[in-house]
C-alpha cells in the first residue's frame, strides 16, 4: 500500500464515513503550524485531519513537528496554552499493524486500512472522540479553504 493509496482512502473515509462535505488532500497553503495535511475535511463546524503513514520512520518523523509533539503540547495544555494545529479531531491512517506498540500523540486516533474497510486501531475513536484538547487553528483552516476557492476561481482545478 502506497502513501497515495492511503490518501485516496482517507478522502473516501472522510466523505463517506465521517460525512465531511468538503475534503482536500495534500493542499499546500500557508498555515501557522506549517502543516500540509494529507487529508482534511469539514463537516459543518467540525474539522478532521488525517495523516497517512506507510512506515514507522515516517510516523516518528511526523511526531517531531511542533503540532505533533505531545510532550510539548501536554506541557502547554497544562499551562493553558496550545500550539496551533489543524483539525478538531486528528487521526493517523496506516496499513495494518504499522503502529503497534507506538505511542500516539495526546488526543490522536489511529485507524487502519483493511481491504475496503477502515478499522479503529487505537487512541481516540471518531464516534466518541472529544474535540482535540487544544483549539483548532481556524485561521490556517480558513487559509486552506480560501486557497482552494481561489484555485477554482482561476480554473486551476
Amino acid at each position: 500500500m502506497t502513501h497515495n493509496d492511503l490518501i485516496k482512502r482517507a478522502e473516501r473515509w472522510l466523505r463517506n464515513t465521517l460525512g465531511c462535505k468538503v475534503v482536500m488532500c495534500e493542499r499546500d497553503a500557508y498555515t501557522l503550524s506549517g502543516e500540509i495535511p494529507d487529508a482534511i475535511g469539514w463537516q459543518h463546524n467540525k474539522c478532521f485531519l488525517v495523516e497517512c503513514k506507510v512506515s514507522k520512520s515516517d510516523f516518528y518523523a511526523d511526531r517531531k513537528k511542533p503540532a505533533r509533539n505531545w510532550n510539548w503540547s501536554q506541557t502547554l495544555k497544562d499551562a493553558g496554552v496550545c500550539y496551533p494545529a489543524l483539525g478538531h479531531w486528528r487521526f493517523y491512517l496506516t496499513p495494518p499493524g504499522l503502529l503497534k506498540g507506538c505511542d500516539l500523540p495526546v488526543g490522536w486516533g489511529w485507524y487502519e486500512v483493511h481491504g475496503k474497510s477502515v478499522r479503529y486501531a487505537g487512541g481516540e475513536k471518531y464516534a466518541n472522540a472529544k474535540p482535540f484538547p487544544c483549539t483548532s487553528d481556524y485561521p490556517s483552516e480558513r487559509a486552506l479553504l480560501v486557497s482552494a476557492l481561489r484555485r477554482v476561481e482561476l480554473g486551476i482545478e
